[in-house]
């Protein structure tokens, strides 16, 4: 992506984005899109929830921007930007939070480094799904619609959470019995 595509390639991956979420949540999402970055921390040794809660903490903070106002922002930053990832940060009826994730070059290890300083940004939109929608790869099913501002919280999110944990404890007691009774049988 050159710097002189950034604002229409944004736009068009926004415009994806939502197509995306549309799809697979059942929010009515509002294309008055605003936009907020954040730059992707690697910290090693913080799990998955952790890093979500710090991130929604900042986040919470920031003043969302229009389209040119990022567009500058990442402007400044071009030369060393190596990922950009936009998610959906937050959807109201009125309007869409979108956050710009990006990761630099001058993040990755010195050995990586030099084969990457004359790439160009790589740009991807991603919808993150809560994990008690996912069906197995095997299965039949289509995956349920998901509220697409589950990683705010919420009653509905908890909710999930806990059902999906209790189908979880009544799976793993059906498996140990029927792993007794097969060792059992063979013993």
């Amino acid at each position: 992506m050159k710097k002189a595509e950034l604002e229409n390639k944004i736009q068009d991956a926004t415009s994806s984005l939502i197509d995306m979420a549309t799809d697979i949540c059942w929010n009515k999402i509002s294309r008055n899109c605003v936009y907020i970055m954040s730059e992707i921390d690697e910290s090693i040794g913080k799990n998955f929830f952790e890093l979500a809660r710090i991130r929604k903490k900042s986040n919470d903070k920031k003043v969302p921007k229009t389209l040119n106002g990022i567009v500058t922002e990442l402007t400044a930053i071009y030369e060393n930007l190596y990922d950009i990832n936009l998610y959906i940060y937050k959807s109201l009826s009125n309007k869409t939070i979108i956050e710009i994730r990006y990761f630099l070059k001058t993040s990755h290890t010195a050995e990586f480094y030099p084969t990457i300083i004359n790439n160009e940004p790589m740009l991807h939109c991603k919808v993150a799904r809560p994990f008690y929608v996912t069906e197995s790869p095997k299965s039949n099913k289509a995956e349920r619609k998901f509220d697409v501002n589950w990683e705010l919280g919420g009653i509905r999110h908890e909710w999930n959470k806990f059902i999906d944990k209790l189908k979880y404890r009544i799976w793993k007691i059906k498996y140990d019995r029927k792993r007794k009774l097969r060792n059992k049988n063979v013993g």
